[in-house]
């Protein structure tokens, strides 16, 4: 089995630092400024582990340096640099090294990195005339992660090349590239946008499919749940309230004017104590309130992912202090009969951590009612 491997070293730099994203020069040196770090390697380093021998037994193929070829050097695996590009890499780095690799015959196309990178990787395949029939694997190593083409985890993602190199390949369907405005996203308006299709193995337990859209229930619904968990809500404790419109509704009936797509941090009083809060402040305000930590989050609709997409404010620190019983899951029940595979999904970035949390969680789904409802790495 022969797989190309394309790494944009810079995926997920965004995520920490509240930026929405990692794209564009301006965006990734505010997040170096923050103290952000690259999560593409370490994720990297996770799904070669979980491949585990099967990765010596494939014939790897990689775009040069950090864009590919270290990371598996560094994995003790043997590998050619076929394709030599800049540094800093550029998006034009990986749509080069997309289509030639595309152009190798390689049996899989395998990527890391988020939605942007996605869609450069579609811009390559597509210019060397295989985006019908080349699969493509991402592992998720951005910020947002809409596409249809990831993994649902790193881990997840080395069991599946474990399972192609003992099986041969899964049957691959069409899967969408989704990109949002980034711009438009830090002015907390969602413009989703449909750049093409690759062609995806499509394994429900491993890969996270699309982002399910109109699933969030009705006004009515959020209200209920909001009403409900604030009514329970400790008046000294810390609570991180992560994006999205079930959790937004939360802060409404608090009456806290927060964001639609970070992470605020509001004292169960209803005192908003940080607004669109980065991992380091919010990791600072933990280790100083001296109440319990609460984590207060909502699912993508359709991929399950409670953490790891989009809220990567929430690092395994914060998710480690808060523990099982400090996070709190919050989804009408239209948005929990969407997901694939019927589970709801972790990743924080510490696998061992995720983990941890397989088994079930409560869910809030309405005025003071919850269901337990399967986790699963």
């Amino acid at each position: 089995m022969k797989v190309g491997l394309v790494v944009n070293p810079l995926a997920g730099i965004g995520g920490p630092a509240g930026l929405k994203g990692s794209d564009g020069d301006a965006c990734v040196q505010a997040a170096l400024a923050s103290g952000s770090q690259p999560q593409a390697a370490a994720r990297l380093a996770t799904m070669l582990r979980a491949c585990g021998d099967a990765a010596h037994a494939i014939g790897w193929y990689a775009a040069d340096g950090e864009m590919g070829l270290a990371a598996l050097r560094k994995a003790g695996l043997e590998a050619s640099a076929v394709v030599p590009v800049t540094s800093p890499s550029q998006a034009a780095d990986t749509r080069r090294a997309s289509r030639t690799l595309a152009g190798m015959g390689i049996d899989l196309l395998l990527f890391a990195g988020g939605d942007g990178t996605a869609r450069d990787v579609l811009d390559g395949v597509r210019e060397a005339g295989m985006a019908a029939t080349l699969p493509v694997l991402g592992l998720p190593a951005g910020v947002k992660m809409q596409s249809a083409v990831f993994a649902n985890h790193p881990t997840a993602a080395g069991l599946l090349l474990r399972q192609l190199r003992q099986n041969g390949l899964a049957l691959c369907s069409d899967a969408e590239v989704l990109d949002l405005d980034e711009e438009q996203l830090r002015r907390g308006v969602i413009a989703p946008r449909l750049y093409g299709y690759l062609q995806s193995p499509q394994v429900p337990s491993l890969t996270q499919g699309g982002k399910a859209r109109h699933v969030s229930g009705s006004g009515a619904q959020r209200l209920a749940i909001a009403r409900g968990f604030a009514e329970g809500m400790q008046a000294d404790a810390l609570y991180l309230v992560g994006p999205g419109t079930t959790t937004q509704a939360l802060l409404a009936v608090l009456g806290v004017d927060g964001t639609l797509l970070g992470v605020d941090a509001v004292q169960g009083d209803g005192t908003l104590v940080a607004s669109n809060a980065t991992r380091f402040e919010l990791e600072g305000l933990a280790s100083n309130w001296q109440a319990p930590l609460h984590l207060v989050l909502s699912p993508i609709g359709g991929q399950g992912l409670v953490l790891g997409r989009g809220n990567q404010q929430i690092s395994p620190r914060l998710l480690r202090a808060a523990g099982r019983h400090g996070l709190h899951v919050l989804a009408p029940p239209d948005k929990l009969i969407s997901l694939r595979g019927g589970v709801l999904r972790i990743d924080s970035g510490d696998p061992q951590l995720d983990e941890e949390f397989n088994g079930y969680l409560p869910v809030t789904t309405g005025y003071r009612e919850q269901t337990m409802w399967p986790v699963s790495v």
